[in-house]
């Protein structure tokens, strides 16, 4: 290889180095010139012109590289910015929705300003998404569906923490009864152990006696278990209570679904094309700023 041809590659390989350099630099200029600007639309073409093109624009994908990376350090402070805008549409668009900036650029989900409302996930503000806690949001779906049979998420467990006290309140009405028999027994013990068989009789004494010992142990267990069944069941009631007030706050969240989408299944699909929807009104926006 001449020197000419050494040169030729060095020569080839700076302007294909230098080109890659001043695309980095023109992304860079871009996405700070659309901040500076307000310009929430271009930033997010910027963060993923794939998504952009395919969800949005409903065009097939770019061939171009993805740059976003180059920020990937700013990540909380680019949710910060995207969230101002992005919460004050989600405010009109889901007004049962509250939002709390835990820390910079990340925002955690309540439904409802009423006492107890439920943390129900987190804002993803950058891919313009909801993140539901599974658990959370699955009691909100499972209320949705029982009340088709109108049932409702915490019968099931209300009605065996009722049934428990209902046989704890039975122990304790029986205390009497149950000491009466324990006397009962006792004399009955007392009997088989002053008796003196004969040796063909002793083995029907001995289970008399195992007999009277073992009916003598279910009482005592019982009387162990009825100790403490007033306490329990105050433990009970409150656990009832809450899942009481769950079932409450279950019922307004789904009214203030209604009131807004109509159907769960509305709400469901609403989340599920949040990003076009919220793009398209970001551009609509432009639009009537571009008219004035």
């Amino acid at each position: 290889m001449d020197m000419n041809e050494t040169n030729d590659q060095f020569g080839q390989n700076d302007s294909i180095l230098s080109k890659a350099v001043d695309q980095k630099v023109d992304y860079l200029n871009q996405l700070n010139e659309s901040i500076n600007n307000g310009d929430d639309l271009k930033i997010y073409e910027l963060i993923d012109k794939n998504r952009y093109l395919t969800e949005f624009m409903k065009q097939e994908e770019s061939m171009e590289p993805d740059y976003f990376n180059l920020v990937s350090d700013l990540h909380d402070e680019l949710s910060h910015h995207l969230s101002n805008r992005l919460i004050d549409y989600l405010g009109k668009t889901y007004p049962f929705f509250y939002y709390h900036e835990y820390q910079l650029g990340q925002f955690k989900i309540y439904f409802g300003n009423w006492w107890d409302h439920r943390m129900l996930g987190e804002l993803d503000s950058i891919n313009v998404k909801f993140m539901f806690d599974e658990d959370e949001f699955n009691r909100l779906a499972d209320s949705f569906k029982l009340e088709l049979d109108n049932r409702r998420v915490n019968d099931a467990t209300m009605k065996s923490l009722a049934d428990e006290n209902e046989n704890l309140t039975q122990l304790l009405e029986q205390q009497d009864q149950r000491d009466a028999q324990k006397d009962e027994l006792r004399q009955k013990l007392q009997e088989n152990e002053e008796k003196s068989p004969m040796p063909w009789e002793a083995a029907k004494i001995k289970e008399e006696k195992e007999r009277l010992n073992s009916q003598l142990l279910e009482l005592t267990n019982l009387d162990e278990k009825a100790a403490g069944g007033r306490q329990q069941i105050k433990e009970n009631e409150n656990k009832i209570l809450a899942l009481s007030k769950e079932e409450t706050i279950l019922t307004l969240e789904k009214q203030n679904i209604r009131s807004t989408f109509g159907s769960f299944e509305a709400f469901n699909d609403n989340n599920a094309h949040l990003y076009e929807k919220y793009l398209e009104y970001l551009q609509n926006e432009s639009q009537v700023s571009d008219h004035e």
